[in-house]
């Protein structure tokens, strides 16, 4: 039997409404009426229609070679004590830039809006804010880095949220560190993989001759990181020798100068090379007398613009501020306002960075020759 191919015209007539009315109903366009779109879908529904991936594809490409006018506004809240933090600091700065050039690739701009970082009053305070992004129009929101609990934890009934970072960090700066608080996923997350970085950095010092791996982290940073820094780490290790195995040295304060659990901690496991954060690690490990790269490698795992003669791991904070607006976009599409019932969770890799705090492989294969 020969299937009869049903168009877009076809479900028009039996809806009684224009072709380009049924193509963004289909697609959940915003303005198009919510009553109107779910009866068109339950008609394209009832006659079996079924969208030509084919032809989506290259209207997809055509778009993306012309230029787009700016459609709306998406939000970014900043809730940082310092409001121009986004823009001083290397390892925050690239993510609001990926965030607004990929807004103005897909025809958005991208609004910074601060908060003031008030943790007391949050239902008033997140109210207000609901109340900014009402007045401006603004329907899609991120939640970049946030310190404050409020703004994770709000529903945001009139909005779609993405978040950067996971939700889970801890108020920095602290006298003492609370308890681990894991809150269910609520919204999209885009986030750096810290458990693929960490992997990567791992098996790189290993292939360099390294033979004694440490890694020196803060409380702080492995609680923001939901512990994958640390799985990751023990991972790694449980392949090596027992007597290989050098413990995580946790320090919660790297500007006092060197702390005497770093020296203790050198003398006794002795490591060939480290796994770190803090540029200042570099500073210690020389008071002692140790030469870098030659007696001891050094990994930074969030090389930016100001350690850039390090050897370590680029984050690509570009392509997560990016993945948060996709991931805003996506749900604008389909109407997914609120609290979504299955967040997603896109975790980008990052890359390795050849610097000078590394035996390079090309002298390892001298030496070995």
């Amino acid at each position: 039997m020969k299937l009869q191919k049903i168009s877009l015209d076809h479900i028009a007539k039996l809806a009684g409404v224009h072709k380009a009315t049924v193509s963004r109903a289909l697609r959940n366009h915003p303005t198009i009426p919510v009553h109107t779109r779910e009866r068109i879908h339950e008609i394209a529904k009832r006659e079996g229609y079924r969208p030509n991936p084919l032809v989506a594809m290259y209207q997809a490409q055509a778009r993306s070679h012309r230029p787009t006018a700016m459609q709306s506004a998406l939000a970014w809240l900043n809730d940082y004590p310092n409001p121009t933090c986004w823009q001083e600091f290397p390892w925050l700065r690239g993510y609001l830039r990926g965030a607004r050039e990929r807004c103005e690739a897909r025809g958005f701009r991208l609004e910074e809006i601060p908060i003031g970082g008030s943790s007391t009053g949050s239902g008033a305070e997140v109210g207000r804010v609901s109340e900014i992004l009402r007045q401006r129009g603004i329907f899609g929101v991120i939640l970049p880095l946030m310190l404050h609990q409020q703004f994770l934890l709000e529903e945001w009934s009139d909005c779609v949220i993405a978040l950067i970072g996971s939700g889970n960090q801890v108020e920095p700066g602290a006298a003492v560190m609370p308890a681990p608080r894991y809150y269910p996923q609520g919204f999209p997350i885009a986030d750096r993989d810290f458990y693929y970085n960490l992997r990567l950095a791992f098996q790189t010092v290993l292939q360099r001759g390294y033979t004694r791996v440490g890694f020196i982290y803060s409380r702080y940073l492995d609680r923001e990181s939901e512990g994958r820094a640390q799985a990751a780490f023990l991972v790694e290790q449980a392949q090596l020798p027992e007597p290989q195995r050098v413990p995580i040295l946790f320090l919660e304060s790297f500007k006092e100068g060197r702390p005497p659990a770093f020296d203790r901690w050198m003398e006794t496991y002795k490591p060939d090379a480290i796994l770190s954060i803090n540029p200042v690690v570099r500073e210690w490990v020389q008071e002692t007398g140790l030469s870098v790269p030659n007696e001891c490698g050094l990994v930074n795992l969030n090389v930016v613009d100001d350690v850039e003669n390090w050897s370590g791991i680029r984050e690509n904070h570009e392509l997560i501020g990016a993945a948060a607006v996709d991931l805003l976009i996506g749900q604008l599409s389909r109407n997914e306002l609120g609290v979504p019932r299955q967040p997603r969770k896109v975790l980008i890799p990052g890359e390795w960075h050849e610097g000078g705090t590394l035996r390079p492989l090309s002298s390892l294969a001298v030496e070995r020759r």
